[in-house]
């Protein structure tokens, strides 16, 4: 008969438990920020706009012009410009009511092609944040390419609450 007489010390099973433990909670961490990023980085683009999202990251990119140079964007929208605009210049935007008024929400961009664009065409747009100048310092979308596409469903975006929409104002009461 052969015995084996071995003795436990917990106190160093414990340790690598919760060594182990440690390990497997900072892993499950740092890999599910990566999926969920803050920022919104979608398909390899710093800021891709959604519904849900939409005056969030505009606000976040009026607020923060000069953290948000060369930063990469993916909106879509309908082409609306001023008359004052330069003919390289438009606004991508979506519309949203705040209080009783439809505005429009959205960036100005420069596209060397811009005259090409129709007002009210639906396009989705990728570029770069530049810093420019409307009336007063503001961020520019430096557009790198243009995809026609069909208006959505709904054409209205959600709105951030107390959140004043930066951009042109179209009243249509």
């Amino acid at each position: 008969m052969f015995i084996i007489n071995f003795k436990l010390d917990y106190k160093k099973m414990l340790l690598i438990l919760i060594v182990i433990a440690v390990t497997i909670a900072t892993i499950i961490e740092f890999s599910f920020k990566d999926s969920t990023s803050v920022n919104n980085k979608i398909d390899n683009f710093d800021y891709s706009f959604t519904e849900e999202n939409y005056t969030t990251l505009l606000k976040e990119i009026h607020d923060n012009i000069d953290q948000n140079i060369g930063k990469t964007v993916k909106i879509s929208g309908y082409v609306f410009r001023m008359p004052d605009f330069k003919e390289n210049f438009f606004v991508c935007g979506r519309n949203v009511t705040v209080n009783p008024k439809d505005m429009i929400a959205g960036i100005l961009c420069q596209y060397d092609d811009a005259k090409n664009l129709k007002d009210s065409e639906w396009v989705e747009l990728t570029g770069v944040i530049i810093k420019g100048e409307y009336k007063e310092l503001m961020p520019v979308l430096k557009i790198d390419s243009v995809k026609k596409i069909t208006a959505p469903a709904n054409t209205y975006v959600t709105t951030t609450p107390k959140t004043d929409t930066t951009n042109t104002e179209n009243s249509t009461n």
